[in-house]
């Protein structure tokens, strides 16, 4: 997981209702809400909710630890609750941290969720298309187009590319795809390893070998990826 540096949080100290529920500041997080409560005897406890789906739940908590000053209350809230609850949010390094990403957001994905991440998904792969400026007029599929090494473009087209967009759309397909995995309850991470394990077989003696075609070829020493075990069963 990353350790990156997380927005400071901004203490409202409006929110103080003259001591009618304790409450002296208040602040938010995209995550959770946090008020910072001062007791008769001096001390002081954070009063946090979390916030699910854009609506405030009820499961506001009472809790320890208990702090001896408002500043040492606010540093919990901005050095060890906030940074853990929102560990899923900050960028990703790995597959791993994308589907915790949606762990976050959809703990419990619906028929919806899941058609709606499968139609995000199409979305990026429609936008690499048109970063790569492909016209397709002759009917074939995008697979075919690109396969094909007498319709592949020129190195003029290549260089008028905007990498910029085509980069950020394969970015985004990843992030997609591994929310369409989540959301279907496949093991996203494991089955990759699969997947690379796979295509490790096709090596001959620490190296590739390729048809006519410029593909990869497929030796004895190739086994396909078995998936079997990173999809829920009975689902």
């Amino acid at each position: 997981m990353s350790n990156l540096p997380l927005k400071a949080l901004v203490w409202d100290w409006s929110y103080g209702d003259g001591g009618k529920t304790n409450a002296v500041c208040r602040a938010k997080s995209p995550s959770h809400e946090y008020i910072i409560r001062l007791e008769a005897g001096g001390d002081c406890y954070v009063d946090y909710r979390k916030f699910d789906n854009d609506e405030d739940s009820d499961n506001r908590k009472d809790e320890p630890p208990v702090f001896d000053s408002i500043k040492a209350a606010q540093d919990w809230a901005q050095s060890t609750h906030y940074p853990s609850k929102m560990q899923p949010y900050v960028k990703p390094e790995s597959i791993t941290d994308i589907a915790n990403w949606f762990k976050a957001a959809k703990p419990e994905p619906t028929i919806t969720d899941i058609t709606t991440q499968i139609g995000c998904h199409y979305e990026e792969v429609l936008e690499m298309d048109v970063a790569l400026k492909s016209e397709n007029t002759d009917n074939k599929t995008l697979s075919d187009f690109y396969k094909d090494c007498n319709t592949v473009m020129s190195k003029y087209e290549l260089d008028n590319i905007n990498r910029i967009e085509l980069l950020d759309a394969l970015c985004d397909q990843i992030v997609t795809a591994t929310g369409v995995a989540y959301m279907m309850g496949f093991d996203i991470e494991g089955a990759l390893k699969e997947v690379i394990r796979s295509n490790n077989s096709k090596m001959v003696k620490g190296k590739f070998e390729f048809d006519e075609n410029g593909k990869i070829s497929k030796p004895d020493s190739y086994s396909k990826p078995d998936l079997t075990p990173f999809v829920k069963q009975g689902e």
